[in-house]
């Protein structure tokens, strides 16, 4: 009977305020700590977040102001110097393209784009363009399982693609309790899971990739209150593994402040 009503009043609830994306009762919720902070320019749109090594990957969004930036993990002494820090290098992107999601796979950084419907290819130690594919469909986020690459569209649905082609190779239903989840944005895999940002939610989902069943959930509401916030468009979007610290690196759009974030298991 519990289970029954717990159904009903979910159902309910998705259609008649279709606020939040389309979810049954709560996943298990994850547990998480704070280990560190640094500071985030705030001057960009967060889309796509990355670590390799000791530098992040970022691709910030807008029309005429989309950028692919690299800088370094590690900040200087002192608070000017740290908000003046330049990047290490930086690449603009085409103003006729907003920037989206980004993903990291051998020498190469895949960069969607919204609306437009291309894949820009990067190197990755000099960030100069490579070529570009073209694909049908919207450009959300981006990742890879080091195999293929992963991309959604702000819908349930995950496409996983040919790196060399960009085919589209499956695609998988996400959902929790047999309900759709919707609006899923940045990715990320890390320990055998999809992680993925929900388009103006303050959680993140871990998605099975094997059977697209949401897992678990990582509420950081409080992060996001704690900065205070001006912008209703300064959401939860940006996700990065650092498989050095072990931990995830979290962000968002125009947010001042990444935090490093360390899972419960």
């Amino acid at each position: 009977m519990n289970q029954f009503i717990c159904a009903l009043l979910c159902t309910s609830l998705f259609f008649i305020a279709n606020l939040l994306p389309a979810t049954a009762c709560a996943a298990t919720p994850i547990t998480f700590e704070v280990l560190a902070e640094r500071t985030h320019k705030p001057t960009l749109f967060t889309q796509g977040l990355l670590v390799d090594g000791d530098h992040f990957y970022e691709s910030s969004g807008l029309y005429n102001q989309s950028l692919l930036v690299t800088y370094p993990i590690a900040e200087p002494a002192g608070t000017w110097a740290k908000i003046s820090a330049p990047f290490t290098k930086k690449q603009v992107v085409p103003s006729r393209y907003f920037a989206e999601g980004l993903a990291l796979l051998g020498d190469k950084l895949y960069l969607l784009t919204w609306q437009e419907q291309t894949l820009l290819v990067y190197d990755k130690a000099t960030l100069n363009y490579q070529k570009s594919i073209s694909y049908q469909g919207e450009g959300w986020g981006l990742t890879s399982d080091g195999k293929q690459l992963i991309r959604s569209d702000g819908s349930d649905t995950l496409y996983f693609h040919n790196t060399d082609t960009f085919a589209v190779i499956k695609t998988l239903k996400v959902s929790n309790d047999d309900l759709a989840v919707s609006k899923l944005n940045e990715l990320e895999f890390a320990q055998g899971f999809i992680w993925a940002n929900i388009w103006h939610d303050d959680r993140i989902v871990k998605i099975d990739p094997a059977t697209g069943e949401v897992v678990g959930e990582l509420n950081l509401s409080q992060l996001k209150h704690a900065l205070a916030l001006k912008n209703s468009e300064q959401v939860l979007n940006g996700i990065a593994w650092d498989e050095k610290r072990q931990a995830f690196w979290i962000t968002g759009k125009n947010w001042p402040k990444m935090f490093l974030v360390r899972i419960n298991h």
